[in-house]
Parts: C-alpha cells; sequence; structure tokens
C-alpha cells in the first residue's frame, strides 16, 4: 500500500473535490492557507493514481504530490481490536462488533471494522452524537447525509427516529453501514447518493462533512429539512465562513458545541443544530 501526501492551496480544495470526483482522501493537516492531505493506492495502482492527481492539479492550476510512503502491511484487525476501547458519549457508548455490552446505563453502538470514516472517535463524529439526542424526537424522519460506517444514522434510529435515510457516494461506506445496522438490529436504508439526488423534506438532516463539501451542497441541505440541521465538521477558521453562509440563508442557529482534538491544542471543531427562522 502506498500513501500519496500531497499539498494545496485551500481556496482551491472545492475544485480538487469536484474534479477528484468520488475519491477517499485523508485530511491531514492546515497550515498558511494549504492543506496538506493524503491517498492511498495499492502498490499496483500507483502511477494510475499519480497520473490522476496530477491530471487534476493540471486542470485547477495547483498542488503538488510532495512524497509517497510506504505502508507495511499488516493484520489491522487484530491492531484495531487490541486498540480499540469503547468510547461514552452520553446517552451512547461505541463498542466493536465483537463486544457485549451488559449495562442499562448508556445506549450501545456496535461498529464494525472497516474503511468508512466515522467510529466515534473523532471530534467532530462526537459532537454529532451530542446534539442527536437533543434534536432528534420519537417518530421522526432523518436524513444523514455523507454516512460513512452509519453511526450517526444508527444514533438516530436508536433514539427513535421512525424512518432514517443514509446516504454516501462511496459504495463502501454503504456496505458498512448496511453491516453496522445489522449488527445493531435497527432499520437504516442506506443507498449511493449524493444530498441533490434526494427528494422530499425531513425532519432532520445530518451532515458530518468538511466545509468545501458545504459550500457546495449546503442549499440541498437547508430544502432538505422541516425542523432541523444538523452539522459537524467546521474546523477552528472556518468557523466565521460557515456562520456567514448560514446568515445568508436566512437561518437562526438554535446551539453551538465544540470540541478540541486530542493532542492538538487549540484545534477546535465546530457543530450546530440550526433551524428556520
Amino acid at each position: 500500500m502506498k500513501k500519496i501526501i500531497c499539498e494545496l492551496d485551500e481556496p482551491k480544495f472545492e475544485l480538487f473535490l469536484i474534479e477528484l470526483n468520488g475519491y477517499g482522501f485523508e485530511i491531514l493537516g492546515r497550515e498558511k492557507d494549504k492543506i496538506h492531505f493524503a491517498l492511498y493506492s495499492e502498490s499496483k495502482n500507483l502511477e494510475e493514481t499519480k497520473e490522476l492527481l496530477e491530471e487534476v492539479f493540471r486542470d485547477i492550476n495547483g498542488g503538488q504530490i510532495l512524497s509517497i510512503e510506504d505502508i507495511p502491511e499488516q493484520d489491522w484487525e487484530v491492531i484495531w481490536k487490541d486498540n480499540f476501547k469503547p468510547v461514552v458519549i452520553e446517552p451512547f457508548v461505541i463498542i466493536p462488533e465483537w463486544d457485549i455490552y451488559k449495562d442499562n446505563k448508556y445506549i450501545p453502538i456496535k461498529i464494525h471494522i472497516g474503511k468508512a470514516f466515522g467510529t466515534g472517535l473523532h471530534p467532530t463524529t462526537q459532537i454529532m452524537l451530542k446534539l442527536i439526542p437533543e434534536f432528534v424526537k420519537k417518530g421522526d424522519t432523518v436524513l444523514d447525509v455523507g454516512t460513512g460506517t452509519g453511526i450517526l444514522a444508527i444514533a438516530a434510529k436508536k433514539i427513535g427516529a421512525e424512518e432514517v435515510i443514509a446516504i454516501d457516494i462511496e459504495k463502501d461506506a454503504i456496505e458498512e453501514c448496511e453491516l453496522n445496522s445489522w449488527e445493531n438490529e435497527v432499520e437504516v436504508k442506506c443507498i449511493q447518493a449524493t444530498v441533490e439526488d434526494i427528494k422530499g423534506k425531513y425532519d432532520v438532516v445530518m451532515a458530518n462533512l468538511q466545509i468545501e463539501i458545504f459550500d457546495k451542497v449546503f442549499e440541498h441541505l437547508i430544502n432538505s429539512f422541516r425542523r432541523t440541521l444538523l452539522i459537524s465538521g467546521i474546523y477552528n477558521k472556518e468557523k466565521e465562513r460557515f456562520l456567514d453562509t448560514v446568515k445568508k440563508y436566512n437561518l437562526k442557529i438554535v446551539k453551538e458545541l465544540s470540541m478540541e482534538e486530542k493532542n492538538k491544542t487549540g484545534d477546535y471543531w465546530y457543530g450546530f443544530a440550526i433551524q428556520h427562522k
């Protein structure tokens, strides 16, 4: 496995996402208006992935590959099991699929080992898990945009939502959403789709995404919710930019939460509950 580390000016990152057209990536950090990120590739596909990146960089007139690292073959399942510990985000506790929760103090959510984003460990996911019990009501219809493992959709269903639709553009994410829903014995409709494909309105819409994606789909999100839009994934310096967008669409923020990223002093992530005025 190869890890391709790249750098791109932040203002061009939205264009990069559009050109990349659904390929998965990992943001490594932000520094001086530049974003560092990585794509992963099987060794046999390395040249093809490099050509794709270089073509996109040419199209948007920016970006570069900084380095390519070897990722040693390891038994990731064993490593994951050895390091995963239950995570409590009241009223939920996130546990691995092989664990059995015998207490009644928290609502257990089992998570399968997989490739999709959303184990419950990242601050952006934890913020959403804190917002869901307050804003998702029994009998609600809920749409989870960019579902990843399906953890938020499952949480909404366990709180009492009547119908939960979970969408993602990645096939791997939908497969994991379906598997995790089965593991948790809840019914979640996991669909490979974009928010633009979704018709109708939902009582609550949830979206734990990056600011560049919010810029692209925010209007679709606000046209999809009746009562509350739950948002997470907003980083420190992106907050004012996001608040300007909320103001532009004449919406009101009814709750704001923030969490500091572990071992990164001053690196805060923000989440919001938003409603129509």
